[in-house]
């Protein structure tokens, strides 16, 4: 196996500097990736640029932390890409070597995204991804499994108990075909869920929660799966999982409006076409289901506002340079 790269994160200062200036609170996850599939299967040319040496990753990790410890928008974990992508040795020594450095920092892993991801790992130890996963290595409430979608009913409660949350992308599990999350058996075991983007296909949260919650009730054949049995509100029962889950996930405290917590806020515009003439909770159930267009008017970060009436204020500025970029690297 060729030497592996050695990844500095030469671009961080320009990214926190991008995200300090859009406004954005950021958890920043640099990824362990050394082995093209299971069994430790050198990586193929095309991946090489990717492949980290682990004591030069934690090592990129703790003068990250270090570097943003003063700035409290900002967090640093630890992505393990996936099992296919990480050997067994490499992952135990990458968690420890982080905890060394971070007790409670948060810990990322895709596992169990596809079927043939399943296969692959019954043929290398006779385990299940997530089966695997629980039983060699640490994992507690500080992990986030990114998908988890192919889980028998056991692993789902066995993932649950471990306190780790599970970070669902249902466009991206849509876009590619991968399937739906076991979303009964997790719940029923009270296990912690989020959402993200994953490859970008939408980065609407509330678009990442309708389909959650729209594939659920296509495969079941009933309505209001989020609610469960009690008479609560869909959109409410999802939103508080997404915060909370989001919370965890990004090892922030955010998600409630409570002493301690971050002072992430938004509030919606109640003129807004879907929301005109709604109350209460209705008018979560309607943000999340009712259209396309975002009703969001005003977003505080960190205590500072980002968004005023619908408006950024380096709006114009950043449209132009976004599009400059993306013409150049389209050219």
């Amino acid at each position: 196996m060729a030497a592996p790269t050695k990844i500095q994160w030469r671009w961080a200062n320009e990214f926190f500097s991008a995200a300090d200036q859009a406004g954005i609170g950021t958890t920043l996850l640099p990824v362990l990736y050394r082995s093209s599939d299971f069994g430790n299967k050198p990586p193929a040319p095309e991946q090489k640029r990717f492949v980290a040496d682990v004591d030069d990753l934690i090592s990129d990790i703790a003068a990250l932390k270090d570097s943003t410890a003063n700035n409290p928008q900002f967090r640093i974990g630890l992505a393990v890409h996936s099992l296919r992508a990480v050997a067994p040795e490499d992952l135990a020594y990458a968690v420890s070597s982080f905890r060394d450095i971070d007790t409670e920092g948060p810990i990322h892993i895709h596992v169990a995204e596809q079927t043939r991801e399943v296969d692959d790992c019954l043929a290398w130890s006779g385990a299940r991804p997530v089966e695997w996963l629980l039983t060699n290595a640490p994992v507690d409430e500080y992990w986030c499994t990114i998908h988890a979608t192919h889980m028998t009913a056991e692993e789902a409660t066995g993932l649950a108990a471990s306190g780790a949350v599970v970070g669902l992308c249902p466009t991206t599990e849509a876009n590619l075909g991968d399937g739906l999350f076991r979303f009964e058996d997790f719940s029923s075991a009270e296990g912690n869920w989020g959402v993200g983007t994953d490859s970008h296909v939408s980065v609407s949260p509330i678009a990442e929660l309708r389909l959650l919650e729209y594939g659920q009730r296509i495969a079941r054949q009933e309505r209001n799966i989020a609610a469960g049995a009690q008479d609560r509100s869909t959109g409410r029962a999802l939103l508080q999982h997404a915060w909370t889950g989001g919370s965890q996930a990004s090892g922030r405290s955010t998600g409630a409006l409570e002493v301690g917590q971050r002072a992430d806020i938004l509030s919606l515009d109640e003129n807004h076409p879907a929301l005109v003439g709604r109350t209460g909770d209705e008018i979560l159930d309607s943000w999340i289901f009712s259209g396309e267009h975002t009703p969001v008017q005003n977003v505080i970060v960190g205590g500072k506002w980002v968004i005023r009436n619908g408006h950024h204020e380096r709006e114009e500025e950043i449209l132009n340079n976004y599009a400059t970029v993306l013409r150049r690297l389209s050219s």
